[in-house]
């Protein structure tokens, strides 16, 4: 979104491929739908694969050494950490766990997402959709939406579920949302996946930091609980993350995410259940439509 193009510079001169859109729809469960036109800025869609290699490759060329293992194991050995990959071992003063929903990191140190703070989503890559806006289409009888979200040469075509307990049928469910409004789109490729999605607040008063060890991103849980938008936060907590280790107490960073946007965080957990009843997505509608025409 155009704020976070603000947050971040670097985003928009990235050298890979994008869709640039100035339209979002916003299609709410009983079918009202609201436009929304950015008339400063654009929305740029980026393939999420090439996002994080770009991001990989920034650090590499600020001297940043990638191990590219796996890694199975860790624990604390005479002041640092131990981390076992294979038949080797390596060792670190600090460690921070970015390694997303199913965070071995978290678990290690203060174990995992509860199944009641989790997601789950699966969608399509798909050809003949690029110029289409950006579509978000909120589902009826569940807490979640499909999305569509066109980019340079192919387009994320995908549905969401905030609720695990009730995920049966989803894919059927984009598979016919498909076949009624965009019957020209050609498959290229299929996922799904996990994700966070805190319901209790609870769930966040446990620290994300300690003396030298940090959760950021996925695995801190940090993902917006009403629509499901994670990045931004990721972001953000790597730049918190990195300021704190640069000052040498890795342990202030969970009072800082909570400084800097833990109300926003919360405010999701607050609302999600009003948001998704009928009422709710309507009014949430206007007011983004609001939002968007105060601050372009």
């Amino acid at each position: 979104m155009p704020f976070a193009q603000k947050l971040f510079p670097f985003l928009e001169k990235l050298p890979i491929e994008r869709g640039e859109k100035t339209r979002l729809h916003l299609i709410s469960s009983s079918g009202k739908e609201t436009c929304l036109s950015f008339r400063k800025g654009r929305m740029l869609c980026f393939s999420r694969m090439k996002l994080d290699q770009s991001l990989v490759n920034m650090a590499r060329d600020e001297g940043a050494t990638l191990v590219n293992r796996q890694v199975a194991a860790i624990r604390r050995k005479e002041g640092s950490w131990k981390l076992k990959s294979g038949s080797k071992y390596y060792h670190a003063k600090t460690i921070i766990g970015a390694d997303g929903v199913n965070s071995l990191i978290r678990r290690s140190i203060i174990g995992p997402l509860s199944e009641a703070d989790l997601g789950i989503c699966c969608g399509y890559s798909v050809r003949n959709l690029e110029k289409e806006d950006i579509v978000f289409k909120f589902l009826a009888h569940r807490k979640g939406y499909i999305w569509l979200i066109p980019r340079d040469r192919e387009t994320s075509l995908g549905i969401g579920a905030f609720e695990t307990s009730n995920s049966v049928g989803l894919r059927q469910e984009l598979d016919t949302f498909i076949r009624r409004h965009y019957p020209q789109a050609e498959i290229l490729s299929k996922w799904a996946a996990l994700i966070p999605n805190i319901k209790d607040l609870k769930t966040f008063q446990t620290p994300l930091a300690g003396a030298d060890w940090i959760l950021i991103g996925d695995a801190a849980g940090h993902v917006n609980s009403t629509l499901g938008e994670g990045i931004i936060y990721a972001l953000l907590d790597g730049e918190l993350a990195a300021r704190a280790v640069v000052e040498g107490n890795p342990k202030t960073f969970d009072s800082q995410w909570r400084k800097a946007y833990g109300k926003s965080l919360f405010l999701g957990v607050k609302l999600r259940k009003w948001i998704y009843t009928k009422a709710g997505l309507e009014f949430y509608c206007k007011f983004l439509k609001l939002q968007n025409a105060l601050f372009p």
